[in-house]
């Protein structure tokens, strides 16, 4: 029995170490790889017509924050204010966020963060949601949210990369009823999944790479993005 502890203590202590070597490396790598950006020669759009969108971060998670209303797209139209509690015209910017569907529905607040599914989102690919949040007012610039100026092109592909990650149902996005943090905000179902190497933050990091924004070759943590916006 004393060398059935032994050994089971021997294989807890090499698994842990295992788990710290990982971490140390992933971390390592996420900073060295989000040191080295793409798309270095842009610039922020100056025509008349150039879009004004917003990358948000709380420390752990970035968003995308976008007009609701542009020559280009209504978004109203694909997010009716009818699937939100309590909101009217009045709101003038929307909110995305990619994420594990899991984490989103479980976690309103970082003191109902689980083990549990820390570990199941961050160990193996599981089911995503977009969580999409009105905003009435325009957003003020700091190191918490950088504007940037972007083109009626580059734009486009922004709408494009955020509406093919909704999942649809009839041409509509699927709307998870019943869900969402407060009046203002609910979520859809998402493509895509979601795992350790393919988080929230490469979700915000991949839409500004597609247009052409200077980013990150790799972003696992917000730093990542928000240095390359200063």
């Amino acid at each position: 029995m004393q060398q059935v502890l032994k050994k089971l203590w021997w294989l807890l202590r090499k698994t842990a170490s295992m788990l710290a070597d990982f971490a140390v490396l992933f971390f390592a790598t996420g900073f060295i790889l989000s040191s080295f950006p793409l798309n270095r020669s842009f610039a922020q759009a100056t025509e008349s017509d150039s879009i004004e969108i917003f990358v948000t971060s709380n420390g752990v998670h970035t968003d995308i924050i976008v007009p609701v209303v542009t020559p280009y797209i209504d978004w109203r139209t694909k997010i009716p204010l009818s699937d939100f509690e309590r909101v009217d015209s009045s709101y003038a910017y929307l909110g995305f966020g990619w994420g594990d569907r899991r984490f989103y529905m479980e976690t309103p607040e970082w003191s109902d963060l689980k083990p549990g599914v820390v570990l199941s989102s961050a160990l193996w690919p599981t089911r995503t949601a977009m969580h999409v949040e009105y905003i009435r007012n325009k957003l003020k610039p700091n190191k918490h949210q950088r504007p940037i100026l972007v083109s009626p092109e580059q734009y486009q592909s922004l709408i494009n990369y955020i509406d093919e990650s909704f999942q649809k149902q009839n041409g509509s996005y699927r709307h998870i009823s019943d869900s969402g943090y407060s009046h203002n905000d609910t979520f859809y179902e998402a493509n895509g999944k979601f795992y350790l190497f393919k988080n929230c933050n490469n979700w915000v990091n991949q839409g500004l790479r597609k247009m052409g924004v200077k980013t990150a070759i790799w972003a696992p943590f917000p730093y990542a993005i928000m240095r390359h916006l200063r």
